[in-house]
């Protein structure tokens, strides 16, 4: 290992930690041999890293807010792999009227959540960063916390900070991140979409590349194309769109429900997201743009387009269906979900024992049992 002096900032500078910059700095470095290989643990397996920051992003009003409440009851109350405390910073939602009674809905064990904020001369405000890391490490190791939320980001970045400017947002996040290593803990960011047209999640993220540069994963919280009530529907899907420990997760469909929670003062009407089950949708088709079959995202038009050609002369076995779904690049979840969008009909083949299961478009003259059989 060597190491080189470097040189020491102005008088009375701050440095992004909010530690002096007069301190004396080194060049250092370590042989790989002398490293020591660590497993990733998981918050939330797959998703959601400990010793790391990750960015939950999408459109406002979509569940964002109310999924971070999820993570914090599920975590706090032990139905994830792990359990701890949890420190929330929520700017925009008030805790006694919004975020308590989703909190009390979701089940949480509300002794192990802790929400921060800054006392100036009486005044609370929210912490920012990374002015306040100092204040946040402090808290943390006080409760012992393995989970931090900051709802949203932007309401909580120092004034200095240029959310649009990449060097200015990644050393603001870089004493977050240093933060997430040491403690090992997970803190997980929330983030707003900008008003682009891009379906690429990460181009998507309002502000400079560097806030997704500076996590290790990227959720996208978007509407369900399957919603069967439509774009104003209460379907969500959470997409993965980032991964730097391990392949992105398979993405999830959750739904947004009324619920009503009790206590000693009476009844609180609120909400809280749930899981459905899995998902076949990615984060570019959440974000893709209407087209032609009726404003369905691209890969979903595409199915739909793929049942229609392939079933054009007639029915076809499932299994035929699904061969060609494989040469097409087709996932057959996908195709699946797209047969009610395409006017496909199943049924069983007639007069035939045990008969395979045929598709066929809903408007085509049976004329034909089974075409190449």
């Amino acid at each position: 290992m060597y190491a080189v002096a470097g040189a020491t900032g102005p008088s009375g500078s701050v440095g992004t930690d909010g530690a002096p910059k007069g301190r004396q700095k080194a060049v250092t470095s370590v042989t790989a041999m002398n490293v020591k290989p660590r497993r990733v643990e998981w918050l939330l397996p797959g998703l959601i890293p400990f010793g790391a920051i990750t960015v939950l992003s999408g459109q406002p009003g979509l569940g964002k807010s109310l999924l971070t409440v999820k993570l914090a009851a599920d975590f706090s109350a032990g139905r994830l792999d792990r359990r701890g405390d949890v420190l929330m910073f929520t700017a925009e939602d008030p805790t006694a009227e919004v975020v308590v009674p989703r909190l009390m809905a979701a089940r949480a064990k509300l002794t192990a959540i802790h929400f921060g904020e800054l006392n100036d001369n009486g005044l609370s405000i929210p912490l920012r960063f990374p002015s306040d890391t100092k204040g946040l490490r402090e808290l943390a190791r006080e409760h012992e916390a393995r989970l931090i939320v900051i709802d949203p980001l932007t309401a909580h970045l120092a004034g200095n900070v240029d959310s649009f400017k990449d060097q200015s947002i990644r050393e603001a996040l870089a004493p977050l991140a240093a933060l997430a290593e040491e403690r090992r803990l997970a803190i997980v960011v929330v983030a707003h979409l900008n008003k682009g047209q891009s379906t690429d999640p990460i181009q998507r993220l309002g502000g400079s590349v560097g806030l997704p540069a500076a996590a290790r994963s990227v959720l996208l919280l978007g509407r369900d194309p399957d919603d069967p009530d439509g774009p104003g529907g209460s379907g969500r899907v959470l997409a993965h769109v980032k991964s730097n420990f391990a392949p992105p997760a398979p993405s999830w469909a959750l739904r947004i429900v009324s619920a009503t929670v009790d206590d000693w003062l009476g009844q609180f009407e609120t909400a809280e997201i749930i899981e459905v089950g899995p998902s076949p949708y990615l984060g570019p088709d959440l974000l893709a743009s209407s087209s032609e079959n009726g404003g369905l995202p691209k890969v979903m038009s595409e199915a739909v387009t793929f049942l229609r050609e392939v079933l054009s002369g007639g029915p076809l076995k499932m299994t035929d269906v699904e061969g060609e779904a494989e040469q097409a690049g087709l996932s057959w979840e996908t195709v699946k979900r797209a047969k009610k969008h395409a006017g496909v009909e199943t049924r069983k083949q007639r007069g035939v024992l045990n008969g395979p299961w045929l598709w066929e478009l809903a408007k085509q003259p049976r004329t034909k049992e089974l075409r190449g059989a």
